[in-house]
């Protein structure tokens, strides 16, 4: 199960906006009940004692209640008056609503509390035991802190600690960012700068040093694999080669094309294979027009049997040879297995030039188009035909190359449908790594 957000950024900045505000809330908890609760608490006894004092028939008590009125401001109203009931602040009423509880507390009976907007704020509490009689307790336990200290309180403090959070996190996320542009080198087998493994936090220091060891060793292994390929298609030609000149000179006129054939399908496996290996990665981009491109490589196989219908497209920044050579691999994929005419068209749609290509053959089976695109994987319809399949696999090597999208269909009307979209931008696009695409 996937979390939102999908980002380190984001789930840090979650984390810390989060943190910071339950320990606000904690704040204000605690400041609540060391702050305000024991002035509460003391100034509901006192009022219960003025109002025994004061309203308590025997006399002797009056001059206590006049005391007591002098040091706190604790009184009895006047008969008769009852004071407006104000609308409570919204700060003040949690206030007001813990005074009532802890004077009706005391009491053991009901009481009425109301908030009077004086000069000061004051209450004004009444109880059946009271005799119709209001007491008025001025708020000096509660002070109103000023709203700009609240704000800045209550706003500025997470503010600053959630961009101290996400400066922690953007200075940890950074070389990961670095780290993932050159894991996209790696996989290209591209040369790649070796990362900073000694001025960054040690654990990012460490991935850095194993990714350098890692992307040296693959590197050389890729290097090492190439000239191993390089050598095997060198050290296999120059006997194809006798061979080829031993089976012109045979009397068997059959013998010697079925020779002569076979030799040359092996010459163009081994094309393939270092096709493959090198992918046009030491190849520099520059502009080209796609449809030339095309008109090129149809000039060179059987223009006969390709019908073109090019369409108005913007010049692409590509790889022009590593392009010719997906090309041609297309046409010959679908003159090979497939039926002629083979039908190529180019179109612009949103930004990105489109390249189709199908054939009229059988198609393929569902469950083979998957696997096409993976090296030496072929459709039963190839099963019989030479080949090394590794056509369509050099084809969407090329693409994920130039940063495209390949897809393969059955057509409706019968043949297989490639379709390839080229993204069309000022400059060429660095690739992300093969292995970062699900095939």
């Amino acid at each position: 199960m996937r979390f939102l957000p999908a980002t380190a950024f984001g789930r840090s900045a979650l984390v810390v906006a989060l943190a910071v505000g339950l320990s606000q809330v904690l704040t204000l908890w605690f400041f609540a009940r060391n702050a305000y609760l024991p002035g509460i608490r003391e100034y509901a006894r006192l009022t219960v004692l003025q109002a025994d004092l004061a309203l308590e028939p025997d006399t002797g008590r009056r001059p206590a209640a006049a005391r007591l009125s002098e040091a706190t401001g604790i009184e009895i109203a006047d008969a008769g008056r009852e004071p407006a009931d104000d609308a409570w602040p919204l700060l003040s009423r949690p206030v007001v609503s813990r005074f009532d509880r802890e004077v009706e507390k005391l009491l053991d009976e009901p009481a009425r509390v109301r908030l009077a907007g004086e000069s000061k704020p004051v209450l004004w509490v009444t109880a059946e035991s009271f005799g119709g009689r209001w007491v008025r307790v001025p708020m000096t336990f509660f002070r109103d802190y000023d709203r700009y200290l609240l704000l800045g309180w209550g706003v500025t403090i997470p503010l600053l600690s959630l961009a101290a959070g996400l400066l922690i996190a953007r200075g940890l996320n950074r070389p990961l960012k670095r780290l993932e542009r050159a894991a996209a080198f790696v996989g290209r087998g591209e040369p790649v700068p070796r990362l900073d493994d000694s001025a960054g936090p040690a654990e990012i220091d460490a991935v850095n040093r194993a990714f350098n060891r890692m992307a040296s060793e693959m590197l050389q292994a890729q290097r090492d694999r190439a000239l191993l390929l390089a050598g095997v298609s060198h050290d296999l030609r120059t006997p194809l080669t006798r061979m080829r000149l031993t089976a012109e000179f045979l009397d068997d006129a059959d013998l010697s094309r079925g020779i002569i054939q076979d030799i040359e399908d092996m010459d163009a496996i081994l094309d393939q294979f270092i096709g493959f290996i090198r992918d046009g990665a030491d190849e520099e981009p520059g502009y080209a027009q796609l449809n030339e491109l095309i008109e090129e490589v149809r000039g060179k196989l059987d223009g006969g049997q390709i019908e073109f219908a090019p369409g108005e497209i913007p010049r692409l920044m590509v790889k022009r040879l590593t392009m010719k050579r997906l090309l041609s691999n297309l046409l010959t994929n679908g003159l090979k297995y497939g039926r002629p005419p083979v039908e190529v068209t180019t179109e612009l749609e949103e930004n990105e030039v489109v390249l189709r290509v199908r054939d009229h053959g059988p198609g393929v089976r569902a469950e083979d188009i998957p696997v096409l695109l993976e090296p030496f994987s072929r459709g039963d319809a190839a099963r019989t035909l030479s080949g090394s399949g590794l056509g369509l696999a050099i084809v969407s090597r090329i693409v994920d190359m130039h940063h495209g999208h390949m897809s393969l269909n059955n057509d409706p009307e019968g043949g297989l449908r490639v379709e390839i979209r080229l993204p069309v931008t000022g400059r060429f696009v660095q690739p992300e790594a093969l292995s970062s695409r699900v095939r």
